[in-house]
């Protein structure tokens, strides 16, 4: 899953002014005819749904919009350059990493004054003579942060990240009493170049948060239609897995969207595992369900006693807890449900013991199995209630 590149935008320079005079049989002194250029394309980016990857993305590191035509005689306009929409799937933040000039000078100044937009002007020594070269706008000054723009939260809002340069004025629009053959006109208007950063995070209901082999991804195909790869090893789930449970006509929402987020260990806040790439997801997530188990081989060592057992599993819960604060303390303001999985393992004696054990620290906790499907219609009521 792709799901977080880096891009530099680009849009078009507006095209110049034209310098030039009317030249027609039996006019002697045609005035200044020089059209304006066209406005430069500018690059949008829009939010679709059904797209779920920044898949388009790959390999791609420089987008450009097309640069406005240069004015022509007999005051024709440029025309205008084309724009680029980029389509990015609900749920993709903006960052802001670096910027142009002229972009520097558009977001510090609201009212534009009219040298931030115009490229200004050039003077030619006679009509015949090219436009003279100018340094390009092109250098990105990069930030100490980045900067948050904008987060699609829905499908088809559209955000205007780099806007083209205005066309130059033609020679056309330097004629006066005292100016009557004007060999000036002006340069189109830079383009803004950002260097910026899209990051897709997960727009889920309910996120799944556990160890890995916890089960997350078995529970999700329980519940969901979702087709997640299962297997008995660490790490089987390698990208967020998304899936629809259907609740049922007469809720208050009949469908909610569960998201499967690969397996978390000690240490994934600062980037072991797969910590850092997928805790993000989770931020997203409007709630979150804790899937807590024991591995066999504790299950069933005799020599360990149930009491300690369950203290293993509350033990389970703080380090994912943990992880998730040190990654952002505001993760646990979210509504939290907590679960114990593969109870079928569990004698009814253990699974009191259990129960007791998290109650007298104040948590209430569901069990369930993904093998009998026991307490699976519990956990889904839960998910109901708490959403």
């Amino acid at each position: 899953m792709i799901d977080l590149v880096k891009l530099t935008l680009a849009a078009g320079d507006g095209g110049d002014g034209k310098v030039s005079f009317r030249r027609e049989k039996f006019v002697t002194k045609g005035g200044p005819d020089g059209g304006d250029g066209g406005d430069g394309g500018s690059i949008l980016i829009r939010s679709k749904a059904g797209l779920t990857t920044l898949r388009d993305f790959a390999g791609v590191k420089l987008v450009k919009a097309q640069k406005g035509q240069n004015g022509g005689r007999r005051k024709k306009f440029g025309e205008k350059g084309e724009n680029k929409i980029l389509e990015v799937p609900v749920g993709t933040v903006i960052y802001l990493l670096a910027e142009n000039q002229i972009a520097k000078k558009k977001r510090n100044n609201s009212l534009l004054a009219e040298e931030f937009v115009s490229g200004g002007k050039y003077y030619l020594e006679d009509e015949n003579q090219g436009i003279p070269p100018r340094d390009p706008d092109n250098q990105l000054e990069v930030f100490d942060e980045k900067l948050e723009l904008f987060v699609f939260k829905e499908a088809d809002q559209e955000l205007l990240i780099c806007q083209g340069g205005k066309g130059g004025r033609g020679s056309v629009h330097f004629k006066s009493s005292t100016k009557t053959t004007p060999l000036e006109a002006e340069y189109g208007g830079f383009g803004e170049q950002k260097l910026v950063q899209l990051e897709l995070k997960l727009l889920a209901d309910l996120g799944l948060v556990g160890l890995p082999n916890a089960g997350k991804s078995t529970f999700l195909a329980k519940v969901t239609r979702a087709n997640p790869k299962i297997a008995n090893y660490p790490f089987t789930t390698i990208e967020p897995n998304l899936g629809i449970m259907h609740l049922g006509s007469g809720q208050a929402k009949e469908e909610l969207v569960i998201a499967d987020i690969p397996g978390l260990i000690e240490g994934a806040s600062q980037g072991k595992g797969l910590g850092l790439d997928f805790l993000r997801h989770i931020e997203n997530c409007q709630s979150l369900m804790f899937v807590l188990f024991l591995e066999e081989a504790v299950i069933f060592d005799e020599s360990v006693s149930d009491s300690h057992k369950a203290e293993l599993l509350w033990q389970q819960y703080e380090q994912l807890r943990k992880e998730l604060t040190d990654y952002d303390e505001k993760m646990l303001l979210k509504r939290v449900i907590v679960t114990i999985n593969k109870i079928d393992l569990y004698t009814s004696k253990q699974l009191d013991i259990f129960r007791s054990y998290f109650i007298d620290k104040d948590v209430n906790v569901i069990f369930f199995s993904t093998v009998t499907n026991e307490g699976l219609e519990e956990v889904k009521k839960a998910v109901a209630q708490t959403l």
